[in-house]
């Protein structure tokens, strides 16, 4: 766990959450934990293999072959327990813009889509930018964690909703979501016909005992399902815009690919496609690593929090390496906190964006060096000292 432990210098390299803290912030020069990529180095064979590609000195046109289908596929069926066919398989470039393409091409203008808050806030945005409603299903705050609430969700489907946008795992709150509640969750989807976008794009990265359970376990969802996944999160990559679609319905799969063929969004750029190869060929080692590391520092995190900042209540962190912090027992908005934070040299995520029932929250993104994280947290102890409901 060594290399995890070894940052990698983002300043001055045009990095959004290291070079442009003052769009956020008003201010720079702030330990970030905002922006959900890492502060450690990516896995070095993807590296190597860029280096590689680089080396033949041209970039030219590239298509899809065999061995990126074999490598996709392979590490769907390793470390998901899903075996998927070739033909399922539609390479875009942005999981968001992903969504955004089939709000508008599988829903009609002015439809419901239901997501679940707290959530992703460019979930939000994508679904009212193409004219759709936003339909919020709130997660349920419980004793034990957030649930999902079945009965909302089956309420908002009866009422003629037509997609559901979820998260799995769940960004912000961690939850890895069991079998038996996406099994409900499919059997209602699949009851009134709703079209599933599961945005799995943190599916590798599992901090708790539970294993992801991809939405692909659901073959009666098969006509109405989109998995959306990516290396980007698992293997810090998201500046290589590579991410795959899996779309298991003939027709619907049919009805998307015509909208990217229509604009000639064909295929992710040359050395996106290289460096998932190189990632899902045998990575797996360095992703169990990776998992173990984020695993500790959440548990830092957990008991930095009991023994200095005992108001804050953190949500049991299962899955991504984004915390999930109410800190409403200071009796401050989140705007404020954030400022607080700030002011203190650390710079973390607004809760009230994520939903708006969340004022008083705030997110932390973990995936960074462990002496990054503890100066985080003192900036956030610092922040805090003297603030009283």
């Amino acid at each position: 766990m060594d290399s995890f432990n070894e940052a990698a210098e983002r300043k001055g390299t045009a990095c959004i959450k290291w070079d442009f803290q003052e769009t956020d912030y008003g201010r720079s020069g702030l330990l970030p934990f905002s922006i959900a990529d890492a502060d450690y180095r990516t896995y070095q064979p993807v590296i190597d293999a860029l280096k590689e590609r680089l080396d033949s000195g041209v970039i030219g046109y590239t298509d899809l072959n065999e061995e990126y289908f074999s490598a996709v596929k392979g590490w769907c069926g390793r470390r998901h327990g899903w075996e998927i066919e070739s033909s399922w398989i539609v390479p875009v470039g942005g999981i968001v813009p992903a969504i955004s393409t089939a709000i508008e091409v599988l829903t009609e203008p002015g439809a419901g889509v239901i997501v679940q808050p707290p959530v992703y806030d460019p979930f939000y945005s994508v679904i009212e930018a193409n004219g759709r409603k936003v339909l919020k299903n709130d997660l349920k705050r419980t004793e034990d964690g957030y649930k999902m609430d079945l009965e909302g969700l089956e309420a908002l489907a009866k009422e003629g909703a037509s997609m559901l946008v979820l998260c799995s795992p769940h960004n912000p709150v961690c939850r890895v979501w069991t079998y038996e509640e996406l099994a409900a969750l499919a059997d209602i989807c699949t009851r009134y016909g709703l079209i599933v976008v599961s945005d799995e794009i943190h599916w590798d990265l599992i901090l708790g005992e539970r294993p992801h359970v991809t939405m692909g376990c659901f073959p009666a969802l098969y006509e109405r399902l989109i998995v959306c996944t990516s290396c980007s999160k698992t293997f810090n990559l998201a500046g290589l815009e590579t991410s795959n679609l899996i779309i298991p319905g003939e027709t619907l799969r049919g009805k998307y690919q015509s909208y990217l063929y229509a604009r000639y969004l064909f295929v992710p750029n040359t050395l996106g496609l290289e460096a998932v190869k190189a990632a899902y060929k045998d990575g797996d080692a360095w992703v169990d690593a990776e998992c173990a590391f984020l695993k500790e520092n959440a548990a830092v995190v957990r008991d930095y929090l009991a023994e200095y900042l005992p108001k804050v209540k953190l949500a049991e962190p299962e899955g991504t390496y984004l915390l999930w912090l109410d800190m409403t027992a200071y009796g401050l908005t989140s705007d404020e906190l954030i400022e607080r934070i700030a002011a203190a040299g650390a710079g973390l995520n607004n809760g009230i964006h994520y939903g708006e029932h969340y004022d008083g929250f705030v997110r932390m993104n973990v995936a960074c060096p462990r002496q990054q994280l503890l100066a985080g947290l003192d900036c956030i102890r610092k922040a805090m000292k003297g603030a009283e409901a």
